[in-house]
């Protein structure tokens, strides 16, 4: 991590957060507490490292100016930021303000060891990583994983997958950056993926790019209901696919 740094924003520093910033502390990570208020934040905007953790506690009217300024300082930062809170509450921030800048969620109750023991494994995950934007690649050509696998791997966090199946178990225990997804695949096709990917509620929001060989126009057409964030041909140069990931990426932060 560029800054090994845990920030825990909520409306005070409750037990719980004492609790879980104590044991996150004692394995030698830096925590640090701030209220969501534009005074309180201003005074951490420069101390953000890469993990940040926002409780919504009993009280739920932040205003929308301190959330939309942690939102955008998250963004700034290259900044991971999950929510905990009372799944309505959660659902009711991230489709107003947080939209797809969330990494994750834990809904109440949850208990401080447990929210601990995640908030380690996030760091072990941050470590293993670096800070790079974690991309799910999904293909049923292992020769085209490791391929595209060895293109990206400098940049980004790469996971390849060889079905949409396995694509889907993964999900369930991590949400990517970004899914670059092949359209014909055995058992589930690209197309069908998407569609249950934009029905689930935890996973709607990840931002798809096919990379695929079909390029004839009904099966452009086909997806576009499903808003991709792109469609890109296999047959495509190395710096070309290369560059269209890095520009999304640009584009999402700008």
């Amino acid at each position: 991590m560029a800054e090994e740094r845990v920030l825990f924003f909520s409306d005070r520093e409750t037990f719980i957060v004492q609790s879980i910033m104590k044991k996150v502390e004692a394995e030698g990570i830096e925590c640090e507490f701030a209220t969501v208020d534009m005074k309180s934040l201003s005074k951490v905007k420069d101390r953000i490292g890469s993990l940040a953790y926002f409780y919504i506690g009993d009280k739920i009217d932040f205003s929308v100016e301190a959330l939309t300024y942690l939102r955008d300082l998250c963004t700034d930062k290259d900044c991971r930021l999950f929510l905990v809170g009372y799944e309505s509450v959660i659902n009711e921030f991230k489709d107003k303000v947080f939209q797809d800048k969330i990494a994750g969620k834990f809904f109440r109750p949850v208990n401080a060891a447990q929210l601990s023991e995640e908030v380690l494994n996030e760091i072990d995950r941050e470590r293993s990583g670096g800070n790079k934007k974690h991309i799910l690649l999904v293909d049923d050509s292992g020769t085209f994983l490791a391929t595209v696998d060895e293109w990206l791997k400098d940049k980004y966090r790469v996971t390849p997958v060889n079905s949409a199946l396995n694509a889907i178990s993964f999900l369930s225990k991590e949400k990517p950056d970004l899914i670059l997804l092949d359209y014909e695949m055995p058992a589930c096709s690209g197309k069908k993926f998407l569609e249950m990917l934009r029905t689930d509620v935890d996973c709607s929001d990840i931002p798809v790019i096919f990379l695929t060989g079909r390029d004839d126009e009904d099966s452009v057409r086909s997806v576009l209901a499903l808003k991709p964030a792109g469609y890109l041909l296999k047959s495509l140069p190395k710096e070309t696919i290369v560059g269209e990931v890095d520009s999304f990426f640009a584009r999402q932060k700008a």
